[in-house]
């Protein structure tokens, strides 16, 4: 119990991002609004259960990338800063450093990897890819211009992987983009953007790990009892 104490105690330590405004990051971009909205706001710490997916996701990441590098004819960079100023908001940005994408160079070609960890790969193969994970890539796509795109799942427990390969798509990037509009008026208006994840049927899944889903079903608790 007392290594199960130590390493617990440490997963513990978890600090507030901190935001800065008018820059958004690709990797929550296609989080629930109100999500994004809570943690820019009232920001919280992550909860343990948390902390334990996203350690693990970071451990397969950084052993993919380091397996990658063992090739000699590959060359890899993980972890790269990306920035894509907004097209026509100059207070709008998407900044941040990748941490879930390798850059795999072979001769001429380029390829950026997103690694996503999942949990029964097997069962959940006809729901893959994830739009969210396609739209995050695409925008890394739009920082990689010319890149061929590949989002690798991996099993958490059984490290069984599958790959999709994913072209720039410049519909979906302007979406990205009215999204993070949409999220920056929300946020320079202070309103409260409206439960994205509770409402639609493929978003449903973030609530499950939601550390402001307490706060937010209450929000919504309060509004039905101010209609009555």
């Amino acid at each position: 119990m007392v290594v199960k104490e130590i390493i617990h105690k440490h997963l513990s330590y978890t600090s507030i991002p901190e935001f800065f405004d008018g820059e958004y990051w690709p990797s929550q971009i296609w989080y629930c609004l109100r999500k994004q909205y809570y943690s820019r706001i009232s920001p919280i710490p992550m909860s343990l259960e948390s902390k334990k997916f996203t350690t693990l996701g970071t451990i397969i990441h950084e052993f993919i990338a380091e397996t990658l590098k063992k090739e000699e004819s590959v060359r890899v960079e993980s972890e790269v800063p990306v920035r894509i100023p907004h097209p026509n908001r100059h207070d709008v940005v998407i900044s941040g450093r990748a941490d879930d994408i390798i850059i795999v160079t072979v001769g001429k070609s380029r390829y950026v990897v997103e690694v996503k960890t999942i949990d029964d790969l097997e069962s959940k193969r006809s729901y893959l890819p994830r739009k969210e994970h396609i739209a995050q890539l695409n925008l890394y796509l739009r920082a990689y211009p010319n890149s061929k795109g590949i989002i690798l799942y991996v099993d958490r427990g059984s490290f069984e992987m599958e790959e999709f390969e994913i072209s720039f798509n410049p519909d979906l990037f302007n979406e990205t983009i009215k999204r993070v509009e949409m999220l920056h008026d929300y946020l320079i208006k202070r309103e409260l953007p409206p439960p994205e994840a509770k409402e639609n049927q493929d978003m449903k899944w973030q609530c499950d790990f939601c550390e402001y889903r307490a706060k937010c079903e209450k929000q919504i608790s309060s509004n039905n009892n101010n209609k009555k």
